[in-house]
């Protein structure tokens, strides 16, 4: 009798023990992220200033310019749409801070804790992996819901007496750095691309669209130092492709299957549906924490960045283009002025900057800056 009672008072310490020792084992706490680093050249590489996106968000999210005379300045680089996924198995509070010491922050949602400047702040975040609060919504067809499209947890913040739910932490900024990459265009379908971090490039993707047709080819890895000639692709292929081919390799760096749809579907009418000529990079190594450092507390299990880099160049063919459309400028009437004008607004955000990049000359009026 006494044996039986030792046994089960034997049972019950082993199963408190081990129910204490789970109890201490940290919950499976998963964060993710993706965002893009968009810049600009001329046909010889120098990266050149142009407007970022200002107006392509909806009014809720928060920013620091929307009620700034003249908006933006222009910048080297735009850092575009970030976002910060959250998986737990359970509800919890963390604290999340990303630096941008280079460049500046400039809109965010929910409402962070510290004033944004170079950086942003959010402080007892609310993470509710159950909650199915409904979320804020507004009539624009903006590309900022697509990131929506996850599995990812509820994030809640409170600042100011005021509650604000999404399925991710937005933000974005501004800079004026090169990144460490050079893409030169030779004219006749050549390029270069040379990689000058110490980190090798994942892969990359070379691409031209000109009205509906898209012209694409996928390279692997780039060396630290290396540089590789590229040719344009001569075969047509289609946005859907380029789009599963990109959503593939974002993949392979760690994102989840939605997580990578929900970056191509956001971007995709930019980058396989605006015309000119760009190369899509996977930023390597330590490039983000170098640009973007980031700090999530407690620390997470697993923490996975993965940005891409778009780079836009002209060619020596469309700077000629651009130059004779600069000079028709000052025409002789106004239809060809108006003609002219109208061509040199398709280039949209990069229109000054390839008038920069040209060997044309404005005179008069027309030496100001375009109208955004």
């Amino acid at each position: 009798m006494i044996g039986m009672r030792a046994s089960r008072m034997a049972a019950c310490l082993l199963i408190a023990l081990v129910g204490a020792a789970s109890a201490k084992e940290p919950a499976k706490f998963v964060v993710h992220e993706w965002g893009t680093f968009s810049t600009f050249s001329g046909a010889d590489g120098r990266y050149l200033k142009f407007y970022p996106n200002d107006g392509d968000l909806p009014q809720f999210v928060h920013n620091r310019h929307r009620n700034v005379k003249g908006g933006l300045p222009d910048s080297m680089v735009s850092l575009e749409t970030p976002v910060l996924y959250f998986y737990s198995d359970r509800d919890r509070t963390a604290s999340v801070q990303v630096d941008f010491p280079k460049g500046m922050m400039t809109d965010w949602y929910p409402q962070a804790s510290r004033p944004p400047v170079q950086g942003l702040r959010w402080d007892n975040l609310k993470i509710t992996a159950k909650n199915q609060t409904k979320l804020i919504e507004d009539k624009s067809t903006s590309r900022y819901f697509a990131a929506r499209e996850t599995d990812a947890a509820f994030v809640q913040a409170t600042e100011q007496n005021k509650l604000e739910t999404e399925k991710f932490l937005f933000y974005r900024g501004v800079a004026d750095f090169a990144m460490p990459f050079t893409f030169r265009a030779h004219g006749g379908g050549r390029f270069t691309m040379r990689n000058d971090t110490k980190d090798a490039v994942p892969g990359f993707f070379f691409v031209r669209v000109q009205g509906t047709q898209v012209y694409f080819e996928a390279f692997g890895s780039l060396s630290p130092g290396a540089e590789m000639d590229i040719r344009e692709p001569k075969s047509a292929s289609t946005p859907e492709k380029l789009g599963d081919a990109m959503a593939k390799l974002l993949v392979a760096q760690g994102l989840y299957e939605k997580e990578a749809r929900a970056m191509v579907k956001t971007w995709s009418k930019d980058w396989f549906g605006e015309n000119g000529t760009r190369v899509l990079y996977l930023v390597p190594g330590t490039l983000p924490e170098q640009f973007l450092p980031l700090r999530v507390d407690p620390k997470p299990n697993e923490l996975v960045r993965v940005l891409v880099g778009r780079h836009d160049l002209l060619t020596p063919e469309r700077e000629k283009e651009v130059d004779a459309l600069v000079n028709r400028l000052d025409g002789e009437s106004n239809a060809v002025l108006k003609n002219a004008d109208a061509q040199l607004n398709a280039l949209g955000r990069y229109r000054w900057a390839a008038q920069t990049a040209t060997k044309g000359r404005l005179t008069g009026d027309n030496a100001a800056r375009p109208r955004r």
